[in-house]
């Protein structure tokens, strides 16, 4: 796929430009024209709205930059194409300049800069030329003169932005340049990238999975500055210089924080050091998560913003527009077809965004709003990428259509007011720092002087700069062969400053520097933030300090002992003894020192100490007692604590084999210690395991977690045994029992043999098609056979599944569909969908959202769900995990370490020790089944499809 994109991205054939194509399906939504759609914008009084540029002049306007002389530099995307093509490279993009001469309003003068792009996502222009996000690479033209013209074929300057071949969304985009003078840019998650120099061994290169990057042009250096989030699509940066970005779907406002570890939509962090992971500051969304992203759609609820996608960001600092507009974040909402704005408050250490009421409505169905930019007049201009499609575009794309719309306040004025902050004015002396720095007359001895500069804006850049030259950590610490420069007095000066600064932004600018600097130091500036116990409850200090000690705990685990002792923030202390946990095997002295240093806190800390340590042991069966557990378990905070049963079992002390018996048996007991105590009855296998786990099976709460204990034994007189008490749990555990019954050859044979055979046996029904596909994969033919005459038959081919969409299509009409029982189609998206998947506020997060999916498309609804694998990110592919004991597990690895590994089963989450792994394997197939509808009878399809399809959450019964 990269080699493709190489030859396709550089080597294009000199040809005239390809006549652009529309295979756009909606034909019954008509397209105003430009200045009707431009009269249907709703606008604030005092503003005015005219064309800037229209169709034929600008078509597919993906994303837009002004230069220094006050053109505006438009990227043309024409090569995105709807599923299955991806992007049609028989077609190309092109870089146009508009150039308003005569100051009317409207753009008068057009220049093509190169049309001899492909899957061309942004556009920026500076440091002698024009910068081309073509993913996978980052190309540089070269244009020194500023006369629009080449002055030379494209240079890759970065590459590695992989566009994956399971999805063709969330692609590296958003070219822009700093006050700093670096190069930034975004990625989203479903296309991680491995990006670096042209040549760069994958060893050397820094991963990316969603987040901001940047490069320095002449230093030839970049890095990953934030991973997370699900597809950053917009961002700038306000008068402090402290950098924002907008997120396209669910949590959409965020703050950039170098080292940071954001929250996605979904899945997990690829650095085992994460436990967990930083959200959003904005302090609401614009959809109601509970009752579904329609009821907030066009207009229908302003209070919320109208709907959860968002493209394109801007934070007004021109003098154009009243002081009202000034110095707030603005942000086009897709499905509301309006802009959001945000005002930016600090809270803590950072800010948080506060929903302002909703600007710039419009009428038009067909406007997509990409981007919204400062002009150099001070005004503000809209891009329109006008299509129909939203978010994942399944009715085509219309190629010959796009609007810039320009929003002015009072008169025109031709002198230039607003320049971007890479270029603006001498006005303020944090103006005039970025310039000189960029300009290379800024000393390291100015930088320190600045330190004990009254603005605390001031001494936050002074140490960004200060520290602009020390590498940055990649996901799992800092690239091989990399010394960090020694600058003692400057690490010196930034430790007396944590101890001494009063601005909390001063301290969290000194967070995030953490990651730039040797280990040795990190603990010293970790140290120094500690002593501020007024941060325990920030939002974002105990986060980014964790994670510039994480590469501490990997490499000087004993160091993060010592350091334990002197942190007052719960989180932190609780992260830092998960570590230690996740490594006693290779150093059991650092845990032991670290248990023996916490015995002296506060008593919510040692709560969180033993928070942290049963995080970390989940998977464990049997370990060494550490040194003075004896006297931590015996501490009066935790000594009752129910998961001291378990913890004891794996360190050999405690209670004895007798004495869990006899807890497991008593009805009596805490049901969460029976629970542990079961559980440490199973890892330690006793005599008496079988026995005990028959007589919890007729226990209705102990049923499930005695079926799991009782999967060790390859007998099919326990499958029989726990089909015998199938219906004694509710109907939301029977799930996690069939997941019991999937796990070995004999186990699901008994279950075949008997499913549907009696009323009170298994229903055909309650057996899931990813339960079916795990049977399946035994690959035992007499289990197939009973598969395919007990349940049906396991599709294989894409062309049957193409052939099976189109005729479901032809049946479920708008007449049948209709008459859906949404009732039943709840209870069967509960039973069939919701493990994996939350819709209207409630289910799983392992898959993706679908509130905010297409579900009224059909051709998108039945495409993912009878052919779920044509298009998955690798995080979603199944992974069979065959075990020691014979059984055979299928589902998500969510979180793994040399230790354990997490996997997520279709109904629930189990650990399992690497020790007890006998081979692990990735499949090519998505983790949800392409059997979905299997079982289902067509009422009960009509009923799930109707419900899936419903756009009013009041329609359905509670």
């Amino acid at each position: 796929m990269m080699t493709t994109f190489l030859l396709t991205s550089l080597v294009l054939a000199q040809t005239d430009f390809p006549t652009p194509n529309n295979t756009e399906k909606k034909t019954d939504v008509p397209l105003m024209s430009a200045p009707d759609a431009a009269r249907g914008l709703q606008v604030p009084p005092g503003v005015s709205v005219t064309v800037f540029a229209a169709e034929p002049d600008v078509q597919n306007p993906i994303a837009v930059n002004w230069d220094r002389k006050g053109r505006l530099w438009v990227a043309e995307n024409y090569t995105y194409a709807e599923r299955p093509t991806r992007f049609d490279l028989k077609l190309r993009d092109r870089i146009i300049v508009l150039e308003d001469t005569n100051q009317d309003g409207v753009a008068d003068q057009r220049k093509v800069f190169t049309d001899q792009l492909q899957m061309l996502t942004s556009v920026e222009v500076g440091k002698g030329g024009v910068w081309a996000m073509c993913p996978p690479q980052l190309l540089f033209i070269p244009d020194a003169n500023e006369d629009c013209v080449p002055d030379g074929p494209p240079i890759v300057v970065l590459d590695g932005f992989t566009v994956a071949e399971s999805n063709y969304h969330n692609f590296a985009n958003g070219l822009r340049f700093g006050p700093d003078g670096w190069l930034y840019g975004r990625c989203g998650h479903s296309c991680p990238g491995n990006i670096g120099l042209p040549g760069t061994p994958p060893e050397q290169r820094y991963p990316i999975y969603g987040g901001i990057w940047r490069y320095h042009p002449k230093r030839k250096t970049v890095e990953v500055l934030v991973q997370g989030t699900t597809n950053p699509w917009g961002h700038d940066w306000d008068q402090h210089g402290e950098l924002f970005f907008i997120n396209t779907v669910n949590g959409h406002l965020w703050h950039c924080m170098p080292g940071a570890h954001f929250k996605e939509s979904f899945g997990v962090s690829r650095n085992p050091g994460v436990f967990e992971r930083m959200d959003t500051i904005a302090d609401h969304y614009h959809f109601d998560v509970k009752g579904g992203w329609q009821a907030s759609r066009d207009g229908k609820a302003n209070d919320l913003g109208g709907g959860h996608a968002h493209i394109g960001m801007m934070i007004y600092q021109a003098n154009q527009w009243p002081a009202y507009y000034r110095n707030k974040l603005y942000t086009l909402n897709m499905h509301g077809r309006r802009t959001n704005v945000e005002k930016l408050e600090r809270s803590g250490s950072g800010y948080v965004g506060k929903h302002e009421p909703d600007l710039f409505l419009a009428k038009d169905p067909w406007f997509r709003g990409m981007e919204l930019t400062t002009g150099p007049d001070g005004n503000i201009y809209l891009v329109d990428w006008s299509d129909t499609g939203e978010c994942h575009e399944q009715s085509g794309v219309h190629r010959t259509s796009g609007r810039i719309f320009k929003l002015s306040y009072g008169k025109p004025s031709s002198q230039m007011q607003f320049k971007r902050p890479w270029c603006m004015n001498h006005s303020t002396p944090l103006a005039q720092l970025w310039q000189d720095y960029q300009d290379e007359k800024v000393t390291e001895e100015q930088l320190l002087q600045l330190l004990t500069n009254p603005d605390e804006h001031l001494r936050a850049w002074a140490i960004r700069l200060l520290a602009d030259t020390w590498p940055l950590d990649r996901l799992s610490g800092p690239l091989p062969g990399v010394s960090y420069p020694a600058k003692d007095h400057v690490l010196q000066a930034m430790i007396e400053l944590a101890k001494t600064d009063q601005s909390s932004l001063v301290h969290l600018t000194l967070a995030t520097t953490m990651q730039r600097m040797p280990i040795a130091a990190r603990s010293k500036l970790a140290s120094a933030l500690f002593t501020h116990e007024e941060y325990a409850s920030d939002a974002f200090l105990p986060y980014l300090v964790w994670y510039g000690l994480m590469a501490v705990g990997d490499q000087q685990p004993e160091t993060l002992a010592e350091l334990l002792p002197q942190c007052q923030w719960p989180q932190t202390v609780r992260w830092m003894i998960r570590k230690l946990t996740t490594q006693i095997e290779q150093k059991p002295e650092a845990f032991s020192a670290a248990i023996k240093a916490t015995l002296q806190l506060q008593m919510k800390l040692k709560q969180e100490v033993l928070n942290g340590i049963a995080e970390g042991l989940q998977g464990y069966v049997k370990l060494p007692k550490p040194t003075c557990w004896d006297q931590f378990i015996s501490l009066p905070e935790i000594a009752n604590d129910p998961r001291l049963i378990s913890l004891n079992a794996v360190f050999g002390t405690g209670l004895s084999i007798a004495q869990i018996e006899a807890l497991v048996r008593d009805k009596k007991k805490d049901h969460g210690a029976r629970v542990a105590a079961w559980n440490s009855l199973v890892a330690a296998k006793p005599m008496s395991l079988r026995s005990i786990g028959e007589t919890l099976l007729g226990e209705r709460e102990m049923c499930v977690v005695a079926a799991r204990g009782l999967a060790g034994f390859d007998d099919p007189k326990i499958a029989q045994a726990i089909l015998n008490r199938y219906r004694l749990v509710s109907a939301n555990e029977r799930g996690k029992l069939l997941d019991v019954l999937c796990s070995r050859t004999t186990f699901a044979k008994i279950l075949l043999q008997n499913i549907g055979s009696a009323p009170n046996q298994v229903p055909v029904s309650d057996l899931s098609a990813a339960q079916a596909r795990q049977i399946a994969s035994f690959h035992d033919k007499d289990l197939q056979q009973l598969l395919m005459a007990k349940w049906g038959t396991l599709q294989e081919s894409t062309a049957a599944r193409q052939q099976q969409i189109a005729e479901l299509k032809s049946k479920l009409t708008k007449k049948v569909l209709a008459e859906a029982n949404l009732s039943n189609g709840k209870a069967l998206f509960v039973k069939n969908c919701a493990a994996c998947h939350k819709m209207y506020g409630e289910g799983g997060a392992i898959g993706p959202d679908i509130t905010g999916s297409q579900r009224d498309n059909m051709d998108y609804l039945l495409g993912n769900i009878i052919d779920p694998s044509s298009e998955v990110p690798a995080q979603y592919l199944n992974t069979i995990v065959e075990m020691t004991d014979g059984r055979q597990l299928g589902g998500i690895v969510v979180r793994e370490s040399p230790q354990v590994v997490v996997l997520q089963l279709p109904n629930e989450q189990v650990t399992l020790n690497r020790q007890d792994i006998q081979a692990m394997k990735r499949s090519n197939k998505s983790f949800m089944p392409e059997d979905l509808l299997q079982p289902l009878r067509f009422e009960e399809v009509v009923d799930l499809i109707g419900y899936l399809m419903n756009k009013d959450p009041l329609k359905v019964p509670k």
